[in-house]
């Protein structure tokens, strides 16, 4: 085990590890680069922040489930396939509908770039994943790319920043989100303790059918409308958001508030991230909510027809390379 500043490299349950530690509020984290890169522990004040995996076991066989997983592209593309640019994608069928979900890298091994530690002690991590190390990644999606993340862990803040490079020579279809899965504890009476509150910016919800969007959308009522705080256990199951007003600082939020305690929980992401998704297991308590900053909206490759605005999915040209998102994940 050999140390570079505040990053460790070590071994959790038998794979390699990273190790975070932020010298100024004491906040750690863990990530598992050869398991889809995935962020799997936060822990701040003392306390997890994520749902953490017991086991690498256990995340290799739900890497959507566990801390926090690289969707690329976001959620669904219906039936698998899609066509752009007058070529037809065929992608793996790998949901029971026989829909592809959350993309390339979740499942693959990702690089360690870089490690360091600023001059007033943020620790950072850079990762990338290369189509190029993944000719199966190749087969189903011909463009050479490379999603690079770096994520800054300082004071009670983690902050992520990604990168896309399209080293091809046609233009790419892009889109990308982000799964974090943020600790909320059962209450002792199941589903009539008001303990846990969410909101999210203001935002139009998707129409969906049998979980795929059908490119319209409506304003959301009652526990679904998200402007205000709604009780955890009230949030729909798998709900998608359109933004549509920004925050003052051009920023969208989402957070989550112990009644309890009076911590908040902050979510907040630029400008890139045009969509969320609000995912919470099933109807009613299940000891986490995953708020899921997307660029574009669930199978934007399949809705063309729409004005990019609208879907939020991105051209890369070829031989190009630009910053795709920032988010931040802190504490009050």
């Amino acid at each position: 085990m050999s140390k570079i500043g505040a990053v460790t490299e070590t071994s959790w349950s038998g794979v390699p590890a990273l190790r975070l530690e932020e010298q100024t509020a004491g906040s750690k984290a863990m990530i598992a680069p050869t398991l889809g890169g995935n962020l799997f522990s936060l822990e701040i004040d003392g306390r997890e922040v994520l749902r953490r995996p017991p086991d690498a076991d256990a995340l290799k066989r739900e890497p959507s489930r566990w801390g926090v997983p690289v969707l690329m592209p976001p959620n669904r593309i219906a039936g698998a396939r899609f066509t752009f640019n007058n070529r037809e994608y065929r992608l793996e069928a790998n949901t029971p509908e026989g829909h592809h979900i959350h993309g390339f890298p979740l499942r693959r091994p990702w690089r360690v770039e870089k490690t360091d530690v600023t001059d007033h002690g943020a620790v950072r991590v850079v990762l990338q994943f290369s189509a190029a190390d993944h000719p199966d990644v190749l087969e189903q999606f011909p463009h050479p790319f490379v999603l690079t993340l770096t994520y800054t862990l300082e004071g009670k803040s983690l902050r992520c920043d990604s990168h896309i490079a399209n080293n091809g020579d046609t233009p790419m279809p892009f889109g990308l989100g982000f799964h974090p899965y943020l600790s909320a504890p059962e209450p002792e009476n199941f589903g009539e303790d008001d303990r846990w509150a969410v909101r999210l910016s203001p935002a139009l919800a998707w129409e969906s059918e049998d979980k795929i969007p059908t490119g319209r959308f409506y304003e959301p009522e009652g526990a679904y409308d998200l402007r205000d705080w709604q009780p955890l256990h009230a949030v729909r199951r798998d709900g998608g958001y359109k933004l549509t007003a920004p925050d003052a600082d051009g920023w969208s939020r989402f957070q989550l508030k112990d009644k309890r305690t009076g911590r908040l929980t902050t979510l907040r992401a630029d400008s890139n991230y045009t969509h969320w998704v609000i995912f919470n297991g099933f109807p009613g308590f299940c000891g986490f909510i995953s708020p899921e900053p997307y660029t574009c909206m669930t199978n934007a490759f399949n809705l063309q027809h729409l004005p990019a605005e609208t879907t939020g999915m991105k051209v890369i040209a070829p031989q190009t390379a630009q910053p795709a998102g920032t988010w931040i994940l802190e504490l009050e």
